[in-house]
């Protein structure tokens, strides 16, 4: 076969290395978002634990260095933490840190519980099917102890509950503040899963076995009112978390 560049190319091998080329800028794409999301992860929990109050500047070089990543997901990220409200780029074209204090934490977790709330109340009104909700229960069940991921099986379970309202915009609107509510949990959790994993994981489990027995019963106001018991432990969580 002849290597010259100038011959015309067959289709079929036009066709090939065009999907090899594709290939290749998906797996880049796919790279860089992985690295964004765990570069706005990072930034995150550093925004709402105080290590990147208000006003901190974010600047691109010196955050890819401090992480070792390229610039690019760094740029992603802020871009991300912005539309969250974490960020906030100034006139000058530099970004900063617009903190999270108490305040913040009230705002946030008042946001969910109208969220949540409204979709127990839409989910009940509509009979709509649990079966979600408590298989996501029983996976918090099977994780038996404070861990990690027993963060992720926690917001996986109050994302099932917002689908239980039936409404996809609700959805997407609880989506929104998800990442900063999954950071939020996680600060609180780290702290006293350390000092004491059995009792916290205990606690958790309890007050989301309660909220799924109101709701597999269908009584909305007592799910809510459970809900908001629940909101107010994990705020006080946190805060111990922060501290610490």
């Amino acid at each position: 076969m002849s290597n010259d560049p100038t011959r015309p190319v067959p289709t079929d091998a036009a066709a090939f290395r065009l999907r090899a080329l594709d290939g290749r800028r998906h797996v880049s794409r796919l790279a860089r978002s992985v690295h964004s999301g765990r570069v706005a992860a990072q930034l995150r929990e550093a925004i709402l634990g105080g290590q990147l109050p208000a006003g901190t500047p974010l600047v691109e070089m010196r955050l890819a260095e401090q992480l070792g990543v390229s610039r690019g997901p760094v740029r992603s990220a802020l871009q991300t933490l912005e539309t969250e409200g974490l960020v906030r780029t100034l006139r000058n074209g530099r970004t900063e840190s617009r903190g999270f204090d108490r305040d913040d934490l009230h705002d946030l977790f008042l946001v969910r519980f109208e969220l949540e709330s409204t979709a127990i109340q839409w989910g009940v009104a509509r009979h709509s099917d649990l079966a979600p909700v408590s298989e996501a229960f029983e996976s918090i069940e099977r994780e038996g102890a404070a861990t990690r991921h027993l963060v992720d099986l926690d917001v996986e379970y109050h994302r099932a509950v917002v689908e239980f309202s039936g409404s996809r915009f609700l959805v997407n609107a609880w989506l929104a503040v998800a990442p900063v509510i999954q950071a939020a949990i996680a600060i609180g959790n780290r702290e006293l899963a350390t000092r004491d994993p059995a009792s916290t994981y205990a606690r958790i489990v309890e007050s989301h076995g309660k909220l799924n027995e109101a709701l597999t019963a269908y009584d909305a106001e007592a799910a809510c009112r459970l809900l908001a018991k629940q909101f107010t432990l994990t705020q006080s969580m946190f805060w111990k978390g922060a501290s610490a």
